[in-house]
């Protein structure tokens, strides 16, 4: 985040140390929308991995997979990146 410059930009940060179970437990998705004091289907993930979406799926998260359909297609929307996504267009789409 520091790298990115985006420090400022972000309230809460979860990572696979920050909690006992990593993906494919939901602790991480979990974690985070605790942090944040917020239900997970208010929260959307975003993930790479068919492990993730399964994960957030699994405790009620919605999410955007980005990859490969074959490997996300279980999200909720799938881009191939978020090169030219739109929020509006994002939270339109997820309803």
């Amino acid at each position: 985040m520091e790298k990115l410059e985006i420090v400022s930009l972000i309230d809460e940060f979860s990572d696979g140390y920050s909690v006992e179970n990593r993906i494919p437990a939901s602790d991480l998705f979990m974690n985070t929308a605790a942090q944040l004091g917020l239900p997970p289907f208010t929260c959307v993930v975003v993930e790479g991995a068919a492990a993730g979406i399964e994960a957030a799926k699994a405790a009620g998260f919605r999410s955007i997979g980005l990859g490969p359909m074959e490997r996300v297609s279980k999200a909720d929307l799938v881009y191939q990146s978020l090169k030219k996504a739109l929020l509006q267009h994002i939270l339109a789409d997820l309803g």
